[in-house]
């Protein structure tokens, strides 16, 4: 029979493990990790956008997102290139093709579908995906395909006016 303390160590070890599984899934250009949670509820909207540099819609519809940052400037808005650490030249160079001054990451697909279905029970449909964080950190909505400027807009201002306390 394991002495309490063992079992203890062993139980907070098992949870530090499954509480930092998704710590891995992303790394800023530099390589250092980053996590999700980093990123979020810091008291401002976030907008990620997934997308990978040899997308064709991420291609065509990115303008938007860089639309939305520059109308926006309250909302934290971040990229995650899907091109991985080996695809890490592809994603400078879309970056810097496409203009992109907001913060970009590098991951994968498996984990991003990883984190999705942990955070949202939802798997990883392709790119571009976006995923939208209220001020608090909660993910309240993840919206696979081409999105407009204004229609992100539009859905923070809608949260907004939904959780507004009653005068």
């Amino acid at each position: 029979m394991l002495s309490s303390k063992r079992m203890l160590i062993i139980a907070l070890f098992i949870q530090g493990v499954l509480l930092t599984a998704p710590a891995n899934a992303l790394s800023d250009m530099q390589d250092t990790p980053i996590t999700f949670d980093n990123l979020v509820g810091k008291g401002k909207w976030t907008v990620m956008e997934v997308w990978a540099s040899d997308c064709r819609m991420c291609r065509a519809s990115i303008h938007h997102t860089v639309d939305f940052e520059m109308s926006n400037p309250d909302v934290d808005v971040i990229g995650i290139s899907l091109d991985g650490k080996e695809g890490k030249a592809n994603a400078k160079k879309f970056i810097d093709e496409q203009g992109l001054t907001f913060n970009n990451l590098i991951s994968d697909p498996s984990e991003i579908d990883k984190y999705l279905y942990s955070t949202a029970k939802e798997s990883f449909i392709g790119t571009p995906t976006f995923m939208v964080y209220n001020p608090e950190g909660k993910l309240l909505a993840v919206q696979p395909g081409a999105i407009t400027a204004e229609e992100l807009s539009d859905f923070i201002k809608k949260q907004d006016t939904q959780n507004k306390p009653a005068s």
